[in-house]
Order: structure tokens, then C-alpha cells, then sequence
């Protein structure tokens, strides 16, 4: 795809601390069920979600740093392929924490959305997705217009714009858990 674009991690066993914090974090109590603009609405949107601020740091503080790390330096790399994101000084940065998704099999993000929908959101530049763990049949992201539907790859961020451009929706993985990032780099100003 013209925009997309994808970087692997140096280190993919993060991916299993991750997932470990994840279900740190929800013993903990900070799981909610995922939410999209419409609110809670499982045929929608159906996953389990956990802010990344919320594992523990006295555990996972580096796991949370390593992890940080990539996802800068793929956006570096990004920006770098694309400098016309910050011309005029613009900034870009982090508004929202990222969330640590987990569907369980036949969960997904059913609904075609893009991340820049709304008023509130209308800030998101990028869209970023780091997949935790591969999957054998389906748990892809399909993006409309593109006619492309993204795999899922243990290790791997896949970054491309927020606007509309770039409409996908998540493709249910039948027989197997999925577990994903999410995020968006947002401007902050200039």
C-alpha cells in the first residue's frame, strides 16, 4: 500500500511480556471492554482493553520503555519517508496512550472506521498496530479502498494515516486469540 508501512521489532519476545501485562494489568483490574466512537456496542467492537499506562512499572517498566522505543524509532522512520508530515514546524507526538487489545476468537473491530472520525480525534495524524502474536486464519485488518487486507505478524508495526483514506475494519480470527497495540501520533502543535 503507498502509505503503509511496516517495521519489525529487534526484539519480538517483548511481544509475550506484553501480552503478560496485559493480563497483569486486568488482574489488576484495568481491563474494560472496548469501546469505539458509538460507546460499548460488542457487534461493533469486540475486544478486552488495557491501557498500556496502566501495566505495572515495577514489573514491566522496561518492557513499556523497549516497547516505546520501537514505535519511536518506526515513526522516525516514517516521518523520515515522509517529511511533508512536519513541514512548518508542525509537531507530532503521543496524545493518547496506546491500548493493548486482546479478542478473543470470533472478536473484532467489525465496524469500518478510520482513527481521524471524529471532532475530538480529528488531531490523529498516524495510526500505528503492533501485532502481539501471528494467527493462522484470519485476525487481519482489512482497509476498503486498498482492496488490502494487512496480516497479522508477531513483532510487527504497521503504521499508515488516520484519515478517512485509509477506512479497515478488523477481520475475526475463527479459532484463535489475537492481541494487538494500538495507537495514534497526534499534532501537539507548532
Amino acid at each position: 500500500m503507498r502509505w503503509m508501512r511496516t517495521y519489525e521489532m529487534e526484539q519480538p519476545a517483548l511481544c509475550e511480556r506484553l501480552i503478560d501485562g496485559f493480563y497483569a494489568a486486568k488482574e489488576l483490574g484495568f481491563s474494560q471492554p472496548g469501546m469505539s466512537a458509538r460507546g460499548l456496542d460488542k457487534s461493533w467492537k469486540d475486544s478486552e482493553d488495557v491501557s498500556i499506562n496502566c501495566l505495572p512499572m515495577d514489573d514491566y517498566s522496561n518492557t513499556v520503555h523497549d516497547y516505546f522505543a520501537h514505535v519511536m524509532a518506526s515513526h522516525r522512520l516514517y516521518l523520515a519517508e515522509f517529511p511533508e508530515l512536519a513541514r512548518h514546524g508542525a509537531k507530532v507526538g503521543f496524545l493518547d496512550p496506546p491500548q493493548i487489545q486482546h479478542y478473543e476468537p470470533g472478536g473484532a473491530f467489525f465496524g469500518d472506521h478510520y482513527e481521524s472520525s471524529g471532532l475530538d480525534i480529528s488531531h490523529r495524524v498516524l495510526a500505528f498496530l503492533t501485532s502481539l502474536n501471528d494467527i493462522k486464519e484470519g485476525g487481519g485488518t482489512e482497509f476498503i479502498d486498498q482492496k488490502f487486507v494487512c496480516p497479522p505478524e508477531r513483532g510487527v508495526t504497521k503504521i499508515w494515516p488516520a484519515g478517512f483514506t485509509h477506512t479497515h475494519h478488523g477481520v475475526p480470527a475463527p479459532t484463535e486469540d489475537k492481541f494487538i497495540i494500538t495507537g495514534w501520533l497526534s499534532y501537539i502543535g507548532s
